[in-house]
């Protein structure tokens, strides 16, 4: 009971609830005049020293010793675990135990509640505070920025001609789109910071009831929850893409939002849209047409990746990574310093060659054909396949043991772990293939989890969107995915080595086409060039097609 309000309230009895002015110190309850009598016969064995209320003093009440009637525990057996009398310590039971005086344990827990309380307090539930703050910020930042853009795709508008609706109205569904989802992933996170800053609370005020608590039972019992204590993200990525125009009188209108792009030029003054042309109503084609095929050395071929519109690294069973053309000519070959193979290859923006090394536990890039380690990973954690984002940034799947999870990159610095969903599952199931990724337009992490024959496709700060288990292309075997890659209109294509064939996705999971007539057999190397071309390498063949599938 918590006696610092009793001033402002009536006292009364704890037997009987009648007003009171007495108090059992032995005890520590208040009884009527009434109720005394009955109090001391039921507890004949222990002694009372009843009191006027306002000379009582408030102590731990200890209970009676079950085994040596009259006797109080005031001492907690460590050995046993329990509390025990005087006696009881005389006793033969107890002999050698260590023991501990009930008054100094409650004292030692309730100076480690006092402290924890400081740190919900004065630390953990202000850091929650600020990254709250931090996003409201934030969703005030997209909301003002997506308005901007709004007006000046209207003040654009009335420079275009009305024959150029279509591409405006397009710019409109994609703004809408990133703001719901900037907005909706930035709220989840709010969410799910106002939750913890709720739960802190409660656990607060769960202690805060200990330290007040008379029982020493219950607070020498007392379970720190700390360490549960969970941290949070403050890696929030509102980066949005800049609406660009050019305009050059009488000659060309050109306009760019992200990945949707339009030129529109005049070759003459009778129409204003002859010669136009819009990259972002490209459509996929009904049947994909194999172009090309190229013949490489590398049996098996297990990666392909483009380079520019012409050009493509390879690689297969060995140490070494060959730059071919769209002829099959070996315009360079490079030996990496691995002792088998290298696990991961990819080029960023500026076309510079990574690779990763699982006996040395890096990635490295080739610049001016001279190796330099770019990247450590953290001890017992070997690194596998590589993305290069849009930004700069590295995705990069590592695996400790038969544990996968995916690192990003900014330079040397780990910017994000992607391995667990909000209820702390994890996203990959565990095996010892390798999981391969590619970034979408919008930002998604798309993932090709070879351990569960899956697609996963997580946000821009790693929380689930959707999963992808090749059931509505209805193939005769099971989906078995492979390289997967995203393309400029931010469908999703993964390559299926069970049905030799290929899967196309919408940005949200839904599944568009199959291209399976074009021999893709055992199809595993997959790249997209700056021409938006295909280009597939067979694992058995050694071979590399090359697929328009674009209108």
């Amino acid at each position: 009971m918590a006696y610092s309000t009793l001033a402002q309230e009536a006292i009364k009895c704890e037997i009987c609830g009648m007003p009171s002015q007495q108090f059992c110190n032995n005890c520590q309850i208040i009884l009527c005049i009434n109720c005394i009598k009955s109090h001391v016969d039921s507890f004949p064995s222990l002694s009372h020293d009843i009191v006027a209320f306002k000379n009582r003093k408030i102590r731990l009440a200890f209970l009676e010793c079950e085994f040596h009637p009259g006797q109080y525990c005031e001492t907690k057996c460590e050995t046993c675990h329990t509390a025990i009398c005087t006696m009881c310590i005389l006793s033969s039971v107890h002999q050698g135990h260590t023991k501990l005086e009930l008054v100094k344990v409650v004292e030692a827990k309730k100076r480690d509640i006092n402290k924890e309380i400081e740190e919900y307090e004065f630390k953990i539930i202000p850091k929650y505070q600020t990254s709250n703050a931090d996003i409201e910020k934030q969703i005030s930042k997209v909301s003002t920025e997506c308005a901007e853009t709004e007006y000046e795709r209207e003040r654009l508008r009335s420079i275009w001609h009305q024959e150029v609706d279509t591409i405006f109205n397009k710019i409109g569904s994609f703004t809408q789109f990133i703001k719901d989802y900037k907005l909706a992933a930035l709220k989840t996170h709010q969410t799910r910071i106002r939750n913890l800053i709720q739960e802190t609370n409660q656990k607060v005020n769960i202690n805060k009831r200990f330290l007040s608590s008379t029982n020493p039972y219950e607070v020498a019992n007392f379970v720190s929850t700390m360490k549960e204590q969970g941290d949070i993200s403050n890696n929030y990525d509102v980066q949005l893409p800049c609406l660009k125009s050019n305009i050059i009188e009488g000659s060309e209108l050109s306009i760019q939002y992200g990945e949707i792009q339009a030129t529109l030029t005049e070759s003459s003054q009778c129409s204003l849209s002859t010669g136009m042309t819009f990259l972002s109503t490209r459509e996929i084609s009904n049947k994909a047409s194999v172009i090309l095929t190229i013949p490489t050395r590398c049996k098996p071929l297990y990666r392909v990746v483009c380079v520019g519109k012409d050009e493509a690294f390879i690689t297969g069973n060995g140490k070494n990574i060959t730059r071919i053309d769209i002829r099959g000519s070996v315009l360079e070959t490079f030996t990496t310093a691995c002792c088998v193979m290298p696990s991961g290859i990819a080029v960023n923006c500026l076309g510079e060659l990574l690779y990763s090394d699982c006996d040395s536990r890096t990635v490295n890039i080739v610049r001016h054909g001279q190796t330099e380690n770019f990247i450590t990973l953290p001890k017992g954690w070997d690194p596998y396949s590589l993305c290069c984002t849009r930004s700069g940034d590295i995705l990069v799947h590592v695996s400790c043991v038969d544990r996968n999870k995916i690192i990003k990159y900014k330079g040397q610095t780990i910017a994000l772990n992607i391995e667990r969903d909000e209820k702390g599952i994890p996203l990959f199931q565990k095996g010892n293939f390798t999981l391969i990724m590619a970034e979408n337009n919008n930002g998604d992490v798309c993932v090709s989890d070879v351990n569960a024959d899956i697609v996963v496709v997580v946000d821009a700060i790693g929380s689930i969107r959707f999963r992808y288990d090749g059931t509505p292309a209805k193939r005769k075997k099971p989906f078995s995915p492979r390289c997967i890659v995203t393309d400029s209109l931010g469908q999703i294509i993964v390559t299926d080595v069970n049905n030799f064939c290929i899967h196309i996705l919408d940005q949200n999971g839904h599944f568009l086409k199959c291209f399976d007539n074009h021999g893709l057999k055992v199809p595993c190397g997959l790249s997209v060039d700056s021409k938006g071309r295909l280009w597939v390498g067979l694992l058995d063949k050694g071979k590399v097609k090359v697929l328009e599938y674009l209108k």
